[in-house]
C-alpha cells in the first residue's frame, strides 16, 4: 500500500480536492458559529494610526501588493519545498483588518502565482489546478484552524499589545507552523519525494522563518495601529529588500551548492572513465557511479567500436549489472534507427527499448527517462539512458552534466580504442597473434606455478578457398567476422580468443580440464560448421571446421610455445589427412 501511494499522481489529486473541499468546510462552520465582529471588521470605515488615516480598502490592497511582489523571492530549501514572506503581509491583515481579509489576500496571492505560472508554462495547465487546490486548500485551513484557536482564547483584534495577546501569538505560532507542515506532508509524499528531507528543513530552517514572519507582522501591525501607514510603508518596503537579499542569497547558496555536487560527480565519474583499459569492465564502473551519484534507478550504456559492427550493451541498476555483446544481424536495424543526435527524453525511450532484450526492467518505460548520444570524433557511436520511476525526478534538468559525462565516457572509451587497436584482429574483433602468444606466456607461467589446468584449441576452415573463389572476398571477409561474433559469444569472458592467421584462430580456454576442453571443441565444430556460412547466402557451398586441442594435463610441464605450437599444428594437419571437419587431439 505504501508503495503504491508514494509518487501516487491520483492520490495526490484526490488528496488536495480533499484538503480545498476541507478549507472551505473550515470557513463555512467558523462563520457560522464565530460572531462576525470576532473575526471582520465590517462596519469599519477607516482607523486611525497616529495622526495619519488610510482607509480600509487602500490598506488591504497595499498588503495585497506587498504580499504579491514577495511571492517572487523565493527562499529555497533542500527539497522541493520552499518559504516565502507573502504570508507575512498576510497576517498584518489578520491582526488589523480581521482573520476574512488576511485569508483572503493569502488565497489571492497564490492564486496569482500559480496562475501567472500556468499561463507562463504553456503545457500541462491541468497540473497546475491541483497546485491550487493543494495551496488554497492548506491556507484556508490553517488560517480558519488559527482564527478559531485566537478567538477561543480572547485574543483581540486588532492586537493591544498586552502580555496576554503576545502569549496567545506565541501559541498561535506553533499551531500555525505544526498544521503548515504537516498539511503540505502528504503532498510530498504523494509526489514522491522524501518526507525525512521535508521535516528536516521544516524543524531546521522553516519554524525559523515562520517565527520571523510572526514578530514582523506583529511589529508592522503595531506600527500602523500606533504611527501611522507612512511608517508601516517604509518598514515594508524595507522588508521586501531583506527578502530580495535573502533570497538571492540563498539561490546562490543553492547553486554553489549544485555546482559543487556536479564537479564532485564529474571527478567520480572521471575517474571511473580512466580506471582501466578494459573496455567493458571499464563502461561497467562508469555506469554504476553516475547511477549512484545521479540516485537514478537504472543506467543504461549501448555503444558500437568505431569501424566495427559489434554491438555492445551495459546496464546497472541498484546492486545488479548486465554486460552482453549483442547479436549484430538482429539489433543493427533498431540500432541504426535510433535517434542519436541530440539529448532528449526520446532518445532516453528509445535507448531503453533497445536495452528490452537484456531482461532487465519491467516492459513500460519508466516516467522518468532521458537519453545522451555518445559522440566519437563527430559521430555517433551509441547512447546513453538515466531512467527513474519516480515522474517527480526530471533528468532533463542534468541535461548539461550528463552531456558533459558522457564526453567523459566517451573519453575513457577512446583510450581503450587506442589499446583494442594494438591488440586486436580489425576484421574478426578477435584479439591478434602477438597479444595472444603474450597472454599464453603470462597463463604458461601461471600454471606452471599454480598446477592451474588450461587448454588450447586451433582452428582451420575447411574449404575456405573455395567460399573466396565462388562468392568472392567480400563474402570471406563476412565468414571470418561471422566467426569473430560467434566465438565471443559461445565463449567465457575469461577466455582467449585469437586471429592466428588467414582462417585460421586458436583459443585458450582458462580453468578447463582435457574433457571439458574436448566436448567445448566438438560443440564449436558443429556450430561453426553450421552458422559461419548460412544455408540462405551459400549458393549450395559447405565449410568445416578442423580442429586440434591440447591440455596442460598432455604438456606434462613442456611449456615452450613454439613446441606447444608445433603440437598444434601436427594435429590439425592430421586431422585434414583424417577427412576435416573433425577434432583431434595433439600427442
Amino acid at each position: 500500500m505504501e508503495g503504491a501511494l508514494r509518487g501516487n499522481l491520483k492520490a495526490l489529486r484526490v488528496y488536495t480536492a480533499l484538503s480545498f473541499a476541507t478549507g472551505i468546510a473550515g470557513w463555512a462552520l467558523l462563520i457560522s458559529f464565530v460572531p462576525a465582529a470576532r473575526y471582520l471588521w465590517v462596519t469599519s470605515s477607516s482607523f486611525t494610526g497616529g495622526h495619519e488615516d488610510v482607509s480600509f480598502f487602500v490598506a488591504a490592497v497595499i498588503l495585497l501588493l506587498f504580499s504579491v511582489f514577495c511571492l517572487n523571492f523565493k527562499i529555497l530549501l533542500t527539497s522541493n519545498y520552499f518559504i516565502s514572506f507573502d504570508i507575512c503581509f498576510a497576517l498584518v491583515a489578520f491582526w488589523i483588518l480581521g482573520p476574512v481579509v488576511g485569508t483572503s489576500i493569502a488565497a489571492a496571492t497564490t492564486t496569482f502565482d500559480i496562475t501567472y505560472r500556468a499561463i507562463k508554462s504553456k503545457k500541462n495547465r491541468f497540473g497546475y489546478l491541483f497546485i491550487l487546490f493543494d495551496n488554497l486548500g492548506n491556507r484556508l485551513i490553517r488560517f480558519a484552524i488559527v482564527t478559531a484557536l485566537y478567538v477561543f482564547l480572547g485574543g483581540s483584534f486588532p492586537p493591544d499589545g498586552s502580555v496576554k495577546t503576545i502569549a496567545l501569538i506565541v501559541v498561535v505560532f506553533f499551531v500555525y507552523f505544526i498544521f503548515n507542515n504537516a498539511l503540505y506532508a502528504p503532498s510530498e509524499y504523494f509526489k514522491g519525494n522524501s518526507l525525512k528531507v521535508f521535516w528536516e528543513d521544516s524543524f531546521r530552517i522553516d519554524i525559523f522563518h515562520t517565527f520571523v514572519m510572526f514578530v514582523i507582522s506583529y511589529y508592522l501591525s503595531v506600527v500602523i495601529m500606533k504611527l501611522g501607514h507612512g511608517y508601516a510603508l517604509l518598514s515594508g518596503i524595507l522588508l521586501l529588500c531583506a527578502v530580495v537579499l535573502i533570497s538571492r542569497l540563498t539561490r546562490a547558496e543553492k547553486e554553489l551548492v549544485k555546482k559543487v555536487d556536479e564537479l564532485t560527480i564529474l571527478t567520480s565519474v572521471s575517474e571511473a572513465s580512466s580506471s582501466g583499459l578494459d573496455l567493458l569492465p571499464m563502461v561497467e564502473t562508469f555506469a554504476r557511479k553516475m547511477c549512484d551519484a545521479l540516485h537514478a534507478e537504472g543506467i543504461g550504456i549501448v555503444f558500437k567500436q568505431p569501424y566495427s559492427t559489434t554491438l555492445f550493451a551495459v546496464q546497472v541498476e541498484a546492486q545488479k549489472s548486465r554486460t552482453k555483446q549483442l547479436p549484430t544481424e538482429e539489433k543493427s536495424y533498431q540500432y541504426e534507427s535510433l535517434p542519436l543526435s541530440e539529448p532528449s527524453s526520446k532518445l532516453g525511450s528509445a535507448l531503453y527499448e533497445f536495452l528490452q532484450p537484456l531482461e532487465t526492467a519491467p516492459f513500460m518505460i519508466p516516467p522518468s527517462v532521458f537519453g545522451v548520444p555518445l559522440i566519437y570524433r563527430g559521430e555517433p557511436i551509441g547512447g546513453m539512458v538515466v531512467y527513474s520511476s519516480n515522474a517527480n525526478t526530471d533528468f532533463s534538468n542534468q541535461n548539461e552534466l550528463l552531456t558533459t559525462c558522457a564526453h567523459s565516457l566517451v573519453v575513457g572509451m577512446e583510450n581503450c580504442f587506442l589499446h583494442l587497436q594494438a591488440i586486436e584482429d580489425p576484421l574478426t574483433s578477435l584479439y591478434n597473434r602477438s597479444y595472444f602468444l603474450y597472454r599464453l606466456q603470462e597463463e604458461l607461467s601461471y600454471s606452471n606455478r599454480h598446477d592451474a589446468e588450461f587448454c588450447l584449441m586451433m582452428l582451420d576452415l575447411d574449404d575456405f578457398k573455395v567460399v573466396n573463389d565462388h562468392l568472392g572476398h567480400q563474402a570471406g571477409d563476412e565468414v571470418l567476422k561471422r566467426i569473430g561474433e560467434l566465438l565471443r559469444v559461445t565463449l567465457r569472458r575469461e577466455d582467449v580468443p585469437a586471429r592466428y592467421g588467414g582462417d585460421e584462430f586458436i583459443i585458450l580456454l582458462l580453468d578447463c580440464s582435457e574433457q571439458n576442453g574436448y566436448e567445448k571443441a566438438k560443440k564449436l565444430r558443429q556450430l561453426l560448421s553450421i552458422r559461419a556460412l548460412p544455408k540462405e547466402k551459400a549458393h549450395g557451398l559447405q565449410i568445416g571446421c578442423s580442429i586440434s586441442m591440447i591440455s596442460s594435463s598432455a604438456l606434462q610441464g613442456d611449456y615452450d610455445i613454439p613446441t606447444i605450437l608445433k603440437k598444434l599444428d601436427d594435429a590439425l594437419y592430421k586431422a585434414k589427412a583424417e577427412g576435416k571437419n573433425v577434432v583431434v587431439k595433439a600427442e
